[in-house]
């Protein structure tokens, strides 16, 4: 199923939902996250949307999280998933183990755990490939594109609640 077509069926009306971009601005593509949550925040302005860009402590960002009580989770961040740079998919909560994150403070299995457990919503990882998660404060422009579609995706769902 394309993104957009899974966000239109995960995403309905009258839903609060959060997204939260991770991710270090100064590791290259593993900036992907925080591009996604400044871009879509310039296009979207909603009362049942919550935008947090997580950086690379997004577990500082749970009791926000927990308060704003949505019904469903996004969080977006660059990940090794095998596919074409800048290419998104989402990584099911039992896969997410097998992959691959570079900076973290806490493992993200653990933060999704605890996020379903005490926000009782649905958890939605979906990760962007990579090209180079070096220092650097460059995007790839593959991964740049590749968010950009990824927040054109989000935009299309979500101005329909």
């Amino acid at each position: 199923m394309e993104m957009r077509d899974f966000l239109q069926t995960i995403i309905q009306p009258g839903q609060k939902i959060a997204v939260l971009g991770i991710g270090s601005t100064l590791r290259s593509d593993d900036a992907a996250g925080m591009y996604f949550i400044e871009l879509l925040g310039n296009l979207v302005k909603k009362e049942n949307v919550l935008l947090l860009a997580g950086s690379t402590a997004p577990e500082n960002f749970t009791g926000v999280i927990k308060s704003f009580a949505p019904d469903t989770l996004f969080i977006v961040d660059a990940a090794y998933i095998g596919l074409l740079p800048g290419e998104a998919k989402v990584v099911p909560a039992a896969d997410i183990s097998g992959v691959s994150f570079s900076t973290h403070m806490l493992p993200l299995p653990v933060m999704l755990k605890y996020l379903e457990a005490e926000v009782h919503c649905n958890v939605i990882f979906i990760g962007i490939q990579p090209k180079c998660t070096e220092q650097g404060l460059i995007m790839s422009d593959e991964v740049k594109k590749g968010t950009e579609r990824l927040v054109e995706d989000f935009y299309h769902a979500i101005i329909r609640i």
